[in-house]
């Protein structure tokens, strides 16, 4: 059924499809997706499918009553395992101190409201499968649209570049590839060696031996933007462009449209997943994941900005925020903690063309 909601501003009308699940099966769902499963793991996926079914149906129904601003769908993470899921998680951020901090000074009020992929410098939603590698794709996303900003050009990049060739000794959100790294990490590998096309080295959702490759971008460093602060952050995408963030994911698994709020206090501290930042209105931020395009709004979420002057503690920064020696607490802002960790890379160029490794 069409249900039409109105933003927080009451301004903007919102066109949401919710779809009625109530004659919706396991068997419907193998067949949607194309699951495949042993016979012994049949009954436990089937378990997994019906028990989120279950949160998917009582969030639809409190939003028809107008109590959220967003609604779930099934998905082709619906039948995951908790520890699956978390692994599609894995990254982390630098602590804030280990890099220079800039704050844009505005020259005037930013656009009341922006999405990057109007001006065609954002890529098609990409997949990363069952690897760890979302930090790899929110920061190579983050290049191609720095370098079309920049050239006119948009490319398609490869994270595999990053999943086989970053380096992680200090443990930044894992021990690399896709057991986990950070976007800043991939931003000196670009900035050092460059990133090849995808067409050069097509993703394969594994790790690998870094192999010689051409680089087709190359950057001169990157800039973190302020912590928790949603004004700076919002300068930043008027003026620079898309933007690598690090979010607090664990709660978006059936997100399915609409202004995604819920993700605060204790469920918005952990840090767990690498995305872009792509534009904002008044209301929300507008965000890319890496989960492919039949997930959420066509592969996005629009993440609620009535708590971007609220902050979260994260108790546990080890279990994906920052590098070793891990600090006892993070304060983070906005939700999901979308202010903690944001930053992107500067002096995208053309790579020279010439063999790296």
């Amino acid at each position: 059924m069409m249900r039409s909601i109105l933003a927080a501003t009451g301004v903007l009308a919102i066109e949401a499809q919710v779809q009625d699940y109530s004659s919706y099966s396991f068997q419907d769902y193998v067949k949607e997706f194309g699951k495949t499963y042993t016979e012994e793991e049949f009954q436990r996926r089937q378990s997994l499918f019906e028990a989120e079914m279950t949160k998917i149906k009582a969030q639809n129904e409190e939003y028809q009553n107008g109590h959220h601003t967003w609604y779930s769908a099934v998905n082709h993470l619906t039948d995951s395992t908790v520890q699956e899921f978390a692994k599609l998680r894995s990254t982390s951020t630098y602590s804030p101190s280990s890099h220079p901090i800039v704050k844009l000074e505005s020259t005037g009020a930013n656009p009341p409201s922006l999405d990057w992929r109007d001006k065609k410098v954002v890529t098609a939603v990409k997949n990363q499968g069952g690897c760890g590698s979302c930090w790899a794709f929110s920061a190579t996303e983050t290049v191609e649209s720095a370098y079309a900003i920049a050239s006119g050009k948009l490319l398609t990049l490869a994270p595999q570049t990053y999943v086989n060739c970053v380096k992680n000794p200090n443990k930044c959100g894992g021990t690399g590839g896709c057991e986990g790294a950070t976007m800043e990490l991939a931003f000196n590998l670009t900035r050092d060696s460059g990133i090849a096309l995808e067409s050069d080295m097509p993703y394969k959702g594994r790790d690998a031996t870094c192999p010689t490759y051409n680089a087709a971008v190359k950057v001169t460093g990157y800039v973190k933007n302020p912590v928790n602060d949603a004004q700076a952050l919002e300068t930043a995408v008027a003026t620079k462009g898309p933007q690598s963030i690090t979010v607090a994911a664990e709660p978006w698994m059936s997100y399915g449209g609409g202004i995604f709020k819920g993700c605060t206090g204790a469920s918005g501290s952990t840090l767990d997943h690498g995305v872009q930042l792509v534009g904002y209105a008044k209301d929300y931020w507008i965000v890319r994941n890496s989960w492919g395009a039949s997930w959420g709004e066509k592969g996005y979420i629009r993440i609620s900005r009535a708590n971007d002057d609220k902050t979260s503690i994260n108790k546990s920064p080890s279990d994906g925020v920052a590098c070793y020696p891990y600090p006892k607490t993070q304060t983070v802002g906005g939700e999901c903690g979308i202010l903690f960790d944001t930053s992107y890379p500067t002096g995208a160029t053309a790579g020279s063309g010439a063999i790296v490794v």
